[in-house]
């Protein structure tokens, strides 16, 4: 089960490495591709975490790719101590997704986002396949712990 996690994980830097190499080649700084009346492919560097947050701290991309490899570090422990399917999998995503966007920040000094969506007015910071990772990893773990553990434990008593 844990070269299932290892494939998962190379599955998921590789196909966030591939997008962000291919969508770069695609679009030229301040121009942006629309997809549909709600996406845009545009390009953004974040040099700070989630929404481009602490972006103005010195040394940035040191910081965030040493926390970054310190998470990726406990989740792999995490999955090491685990026995569970759907725990290996949200894991496994999240350490796709961490890895992906540390490359970036080692590579570019900075994550390099480029799905840009909207409805009407409300805009959602530009995001990645990294970051689309780590969020289904996220709730994939949510889903295990906070309602299949609960359905199994109702069923169990009954």
């Amino acid at each position: 089960m844990k070269k299932l996690c290892l494939i998962v994980i190379l599955v998921t830097v590789l196909t966030d490495q591939v997008s962000k190499l291919y969508i770069n080649s695609l679009i030229d700084e301040g121009e942006s591709i629309e997809i549909s009346s709600f996406v845009k492919l545009v390009e953004v560097w974040n040099s700070g975490i989630s929404f481009g947050m602490c972006s103005a701290l010195p040394r940035s991309d040191i910081f965030f790719s040493t926390l970054s490899i310190l998470i990726i570090n406990i989740l792999a422990y995490l999955i090491y101590k685990s026995n569970d399917k759907l725990t290996y999998f949200g894991f496994s995503l999240m350490i796709g997704g961490a890895i992906g966007n540390v490359v970036d920040r080692i590579y570019w000094g900075a994550v390099y986002d480029f799905i840009y969506f909207h409805i009407g007015n409300w805009y959602w910071p530009a995001f990645n396949l990294a970051d689309i990772y780590i969020s289904c990893g996220t709730f994939t773990l949510l889903y295990k712990w906070c309602i299949y553990e609960r359905f199994i434990s109702k069923y169990n008593e009954e």
